[in-house]
């Protein structure tokens, strides 16, 4: 056979391979988050709309233990100009003065316009639903093990919230008539986020270098979306519970 006759085949490099595998790992059923049952009940208007305000307070402890640590702790993996994307996710995500668009103070913002009281969310942020925290104790813990999971963490996370947010953010407006000032958080999500997940994509390939930094990605995502949808799982038990929800 000759060789303009024999088939090319093309082994993808550790970045196509990653690119292609968490394409379809975002999509399986048990990943989504709009799937989860609070979102489901939320986006179709059948949560209680009293319960809004719960679930506003239980989720606040993420965001209060959100800290610039955990933000920033894989820096040192990062390489030059890389590590401004870090930077960038970072002041949008704490970083902004307050009253600009800060996303703890966004969602303190959501809170208060609920009626909760700053008490009521200390007093939270110091006993959280163990879901609730654990969610920012999956984030800091990949952001410190390398590049690899530390980007893998926030792409798997960030790739998925515009869509969620969003979602979230309509229902909160059409079914339980809240306005515009107080769903910010959900809006500036959906703006945020689309470029920190492009860009969290895109970083990732320049770390890529073997199958195992694949399988080590993978496995970071996965966990990922299991510990984001646990904390809402963790709400929507403690909202089925006070309200007697069957």
């Amino acid at each position: 056979m000759s060789t303009s006759a024999q088939k090319i085949v093309h082994n993808p490099t550790p970045a196509e391979e990653w690119k292609e595998a968490i394409a379809e790992d975002l999509q399986r059923p048990e990943h989504r988050y709009i799937n989860t049952p609070l979102l489901k009940e939320l986006t179709s208007g059948t949560l209680p709309k009293e319960s809004i305000r719960d679930y506003a307070v239980l989720r606040w402890p993420f965001q209060a233990h959100a800290v610039p640590a955990m933000m920033l702790s894989h820096a040192c993996y990062l390489q030059g100009e890389d590590v401004v994307h870090l930077l960038e996710n970072v002041y949008d995500e704490i970083f902004r003065p307050s009253g600009e668009g800060d996303h703890p103070g966004l969602w303190v913002q959501f809170c208060k316009k609920l009626g909760a009281t700053d008490k009521e969310l200390d007093e939270v942020a110091e006993n959280p639903l163990a879901e609730v925290i654990g969610f920012a104790r999956t984030l800091t813990h990949y952001c410190q093990q390398g590049g690899v999971e530390g980007l893998a963490t926030w792409f798997a996370d960030e790739e998925q919230l515009p869509e969620a947010h969003g979602a979230a953010g309509l229902a909160l407006r059409k079914y339980y008539g809240l306005d515009d000032p107080t769903i910010e958080y959900f809006l500036e999500h959906v703006r945020a986020d689309i470029v920190h997940s492009d860009s969290a994509e895109n970083l990732i390939g320049r770390y890529m270098h073997s199958r195992a930094d694949v399988v080590r990605a993978r496995r970071t995502a996965s966990v990922t979306l299991w510990a984001w949808r646990e904390m809402h799982e963790g709400v929507h038990r403690a909202i089925r519970e006070k309200y007697n929800l069957d």
